[in-house]
């Protein structure tokens, strides 16, 4: 069984009594031969605005995160059933893109994919305090920079152009404290030499990273908090900031994604997914999630895509999509 999107598409309302998941998972059944069932309620929020899901999409995969491509909005998939990066388009039949080395003993970890370049990919794998990196996927081989710290467990990605990133990570060493920081990460496009510079430390479990013009915005998912940095301040500080601002109070946040306006889309509470205006003001979006995780904008057609991952390892995970016409005021 080849471990891909379904390229048939559902409608956002499910069946009666079935839950979005149920419907997508009863298709899962006839496309991909697999099922997924969830018996949970979703968060209960009436002041919140009405779910616009608009197409869910079963996967063969142990999904965690996302990237949209520029131009024909195929999406990217990190697969931690087989350590892969899956690609597909609307109506087209999906394929792997890249296979990354799995580590021996360790459960496979991959987390934010970005675009650095056209065709040219970013992706982080945690590693668990002992494999932490950044892989280069080129031409579908991926490669390892060469140079970063593998006892920090790395999550988001956010590319500032070819040859630098920033880098979300966090240190757990026995029973002291987790500690967590943003790195910026440079590295040779053809040796995938890097070393990185430490902007940000002090933080609990920062997981996801997302750049708005001058605005870098960090989720600090211990803390329950969205922090707000000036890049070019970061940049030129002689230090690293301790800490910082917090933009957002939010429940849960996990990876991040920005958009044109400025707004953030992460996880919140512990089925959501929530636009956080640039004011700050918190609106849940959807509420039925069973683990809302990767989350990613495509701008020229106005949609929000997230991973909803599945709790059982066996199940597929879905391809959420939220349509933002009519999400600004």
């Amino acid at each position: 069984m080849t471990p891909l999107f379904s390229a048939r598409l559902l409608p956002a309302a499910p069946a009666r009594g079935l839950t979005l998941r149920a419907a997508a998972a009863a298709a899962a059944v006839a496309l991909l031969a697999s099922a997924c069932t969830t018996s949970r309620a979703p968060d209960a929020t009436p002041a919140d605005t009405a779910t616009r899901n608009v197409i869910a999409q079963p996967l063969a995969a142990r999904a965690n995160g996302i990237a949209v491509r520029p131009g024909d909005g195929a999406r990217i998939v990190t697969d931690d059933r087989n350590n892969a990066l899956l690609v597909a388009a609307d109506q087209a039949s999906p394929r792997t893109l890249a296979s990354v080395p799995a580590v021996a003993g360790q459960a496979n970890s991959l987390s934010q994919p970005v675009f650095a370049a056209p065709g040219v990919l970013l992706v982080s794998r945690f590693g668990f305090g002992t494999a932490g990196t950044v892989f280069v996927v080129d031409q579908g081989q991926a490669a390892p920079l060469a140079g970063l710290a593998p006892q920090r467990r790395r999550l988001g990605l956010a590319s500032l152009g070819a040859g630098r990133a920033l880098s979300s990570w966090f240190v757990k060493d026995g029973a002291a404290p987790i500690t967590g920081g943003v790195s910026l990460v440079t590295y040779d496009t053809a040796t995938h030499a890097a070393s990185e510079r430490d902007l940000v430390v002090g933080l609990a479990k920062p997981v996801g990273v997302a750049v708005s013009g001058d605005t870098v915005f960090v989720s600090d998912q211990s803390r329950g908090a969205i922090l707000r940095y000036s890049l070019n301040a970061l940049l030129a500080a002689s230090a690293p900031a301790n800490g910082g601002p917090v933009f957002a109070s939010v429940d849960g946040p996990d990876l991040l994604a920005a958009d044109a306006h400025g707004a953030l889309y992460t996880k919140c509470r512990a089925h959501g997914v929530c636009r956080i205006a640039p004011d700050g003001t918190l609106t849940q979006l959807a509420g039925d999630f069973e683990d809302a995780r990767g989350v990613a904008i495509d701008e020229t057609r106005h949609r929000l895509y997230v991973v909803d991952r599945a709790r059982s390892s066996n199940a597929p995970s879905l391809i959420r999509t939220i349509d933002l016409d009519g999400a600004h005021p």
